[in-house]
């Protein structure tokens, strides 16, 4: 009988190859983990006695302080002279706002986003950087560490300046049990 000689393809091949890789894959992944926490193990002395029980504190409406920036803007909204300069600017703004201290007196802003309308949408978006570049220098205690955007408002006159004033929040998380 005639013994016939098999072909070694390399399709036969490729399934070993793609095996031995995924093993190599895993070797590498499980020893990049990290090791596990170790167990915490009790000082000597320590542990040892009876537990004393201690007074459960009484339940605070609040677990812990978080503080965030609030949902809802105050909205601003005045006119300023596109073609003045950056002293005259800042003063319009000073003005403006002086307008609306009783929803900004002892608040920090974290957002402003701001639109400028001054025809074309480039324009527009340099006159609100403008207007943002003057709120920390007119009122530093609120606008210092803001976040500010620079929009162009497409419906509104040029000239036309409106802000959305986000302040940081200071609130509760509650308690499970609430």
């Amino acid at each position: 009988m005639a013994t016939r000689r098999r072909r070694s393809t390399p399709i036969l091949l490729a399934g070993w190859l793609f095996a031995d890789l995924l093993l190599g894959l895993t070797i590498i992944m499980l020893g990049a983990q990290a090791p596990p926490p170790r167990p915490v193990v009790p000082v000597a002395g320590e542990g040892t006695g009876t537990p004393t029980p201690t007074p459960s504190p009484t339940p605070s409406p609040c677990a812990t302080r978080i503080g965030g920036v609030g949902a809802r803007p105050t909205k601003i909204t005045f006119r300023v002279n596109p073609g003045a300069g950056d002293g005259a600017l800042a003063a319009k703004v000073r003005k403006e706002l002086l307008k609306h201290r009783k929803h900004l007196a002892g608040r920090h802003a974290g957002m402003v986003l701001t639109f400028g309308a001054n025809g074309a949408a480039g324009e527009g978006v340099r006159l609100a950087t403008r207007v943002n570049t003057a709120l920390p220098k007119t009122y530093p205690n609120i606008f210092r560490t803001a976040a500010t955007r620079n929009f162009h408002d497409l419906s509104a006159p040029s000239g036309s300046i409106s802000m959305e004033v986000y302040f940081v929040t200071d609130g509760c998380a509650p308690t499970p049990e609430n």
